[in-house]
C-alpha cells in the first residue's frame, strides 16, 4: 500500500471527549502517531508492526501496550494483535471518500487487509460514509451485510 502524503488531522480532535479523557500524555500522543505516520492509507486502517512504532517513538513495548490499552478502552481504536492491524474508529466520519476513484481505492484498501476483523470494522463505516457521497449506493448490496451482527461494540482487542 502506498503511503499517503499528506493526512489532515482536525483540530476538534483536541476538543474531542474520548482523546481529552485519555488517562496520559502518552496514549495521546500513540494516537497523534497512529492519524499521521508513514503507514496510514485512507482506509483508516493499517498494518503496524509494533517494533516500527517503537523505533518510532523511542518507547519500550510496555509502555506501547499500555498507551494502546488506553485507546481501545477509549473506543479511539480497535486492535487486531495477530496481524498487528489498527483501524481508527470512526475515520470515515472526518475522512469520506470524495469520489468515485477515491471510493475505488479505498474499497480496495479494506479488502487487501490481512486482518478480516479490522477489514470489516473498516468495511461497515466506509460503506455508510460512501453512501452518504453517492445516495443511489443505499440500494446496492454492500459488502458489509450481515457483518454489523457479528460485530459487538466491544471489538478492539485481538483477532475480535
Amino acid at each position: 500500500m502506498a503511503a499517503r502524503k499528506f493526512s489532515m488531522v482536525s483540530p476538534a480532535l483536541w476538543g474531542s471527549k474520548r482523546f481529552a479523557t485519555l488517562p496520559t500524555p502518552e496514549a495521546k500522543l500513540l494516537y497523534c502517531y497512529f492519524l499521521t505516520n508513514e503507514h496510514m492509507t485512507s482506509a483508516g486502517a493499517y498494518r503496524i508492526k509494533q517494533g516500527y512504532a517503537l523505533a518510532d517513538l523511542g518507547w519500550s513495548a510496555g509502555l506501547y501496550d499500555g498507551a494502546l490499552n488506553s485507546l481501545i478502552d477509549a473506543d479511539l481504536v480497535a486492535y487486531d494483535t495477530e496481524h498487528e492491524t489498527v483501524y481508527l474508529k470512526r475515520w470515515f466520519q472526518h475522512n469520506p471518500p470524495m469520489n468515485e476513484k477515491h471510493a475505488q481505492g479505498t474499497r480496495r484498501m479494506i479488502l487487501e487487509l490481512d486482518s478480516q476483523t479490522m477489514a470489516e470494522l473498516a468495511m461497515i463505516d466506509f460503506e455508510e460514509a460512501d453512501s452518504r457521497r453517492n445516495p443511489s449506493l443505499e440500494q446496492a448490496p454492500k459488502v458489509s451485510n450481515g457483518l454489523r451482527e457479528r460485530l459487538t461494540a466491544g471489538v478492539g482487542r485481538g483477532g475480535f
